[in-house]
């Protein structure tokens, strides 16, 4: 994230209120600092991780390889791979990504596929030979395209394709701004609109198994329970979109306990919430 020269001055008062173990006024700082200016990712990044302390969402992402050890891991969005050298070097990997920063497989211990396409793309033409369609995945990381049109269509692609007591990761579905986490970006930090998977899908699907972990920077949604053979949200899906379009983000801000299912960011609370859905 880049820095603005207006950046550091503030950064240091925050960082003085952080030492005084003064957190409201520390959050003051940095909220006063967006009213002034709504496009400062370096202060959004630090807003983020006061507000969602503890491991991030990329500690979480390794946890769940070495807990769930998936025989097969399908990810959306992979960009340089950053998240792909999380992965067990027994798994297989199917990547996804229309735009890839150089050769994203490199840094990743297991052998993969990557497919330089959009997922929609993907979807439609799955390799019949591919593992994917043979076995179906057995752990998912979605997290191309933020908008909740988009997640939406690569939930119900993907969860076509889920292997038994498989599971689902969202990636940005805690907002941390109105002005961050709307279906248009305006921001350098952008979480865009994906949160709207979360209620969307407690709502429509009570079948599965959500929660949500308080992870910085936009939290990891994580789903089991998954029906490949449930057609309910394709059925319904311009239904859907149209009835979220235009539901505001405030009260994802301020009250994600409530809608967004939030969990524990502790590992010791999940393996809990692991054993009870399992």
């Amino acid at each position: 994230m880049s820095m603005l020269a207006a950046d550091v001055p503030v950064l240091r008062q925050f960082q003085r209120a952080m030492v005084q173990d003064d957190r409201e006024k520390a959050e003051g700082i940095l909220r006063q600092a967006l009213v002034q200016e709504p496009n400062r990712p370096a202060i959004h990044v630090a807003l983020a991780r006061l507000r969602w302390p503890g491991p991030d969402y990329l500690h979480w992402l390794a946890w769940f390889h070495r807990q769930l050890q998936p025989a097969v891991y399908l990810e959306i969005g992979v960009e340089s791979g950053k998240s792909l050298a999380l992965v067990q070097p027994r798994s297989h990997v199917i990547a996804i990504d229309p735009a890839p920063v150089g050769n994203p497989l490199q840094a990743c211990p297991a052998k993969g596929e990557l497919f330089c396409q959009t997922s929609a793309a993907f979807f439609s033409h799955v390799p019949p030979d591919s593992l994917l369609a043979r076995s179906g995945f057995d752990l998912a990381f979605i997290d191309g395209d933020h908008r909740f049109d988009t997640v939406l269509d690569d939930f119900i692609a993907v969860e076509k394709h889920a292997s038994a007591n498989a599971f689902v990761l969202l990636h940005d579905t805690l907002p941390l701004t109105a002005s961050t986490s709307g279906s248009i970006r305006a921001t350098g930090f952008y979480s865009g609109d994906a949160w709207k998977i979360v209620p969307c899908l407690r709502a429509l699907r009570p079948d599965l198994r959500i929660t949500t972990v308080p992870a910085a920077p936009t939290g990891l949604t994580v789903i089991t329970g998954l029906n490949p053979g449930s057609t309910l949200l394709r059925e319904q899906r311009d239904a859907i979109r149209q009835a979220y379009a235009d539901l505001p983000s405030e009260m994802a801000v301020d009250h994600p306990h409530a809608l967004l299912m939030l969990g524990r960011n502790d590992p010791a609370w999940m393996q809990d919430w692991l054993a009870h859905v399992r």
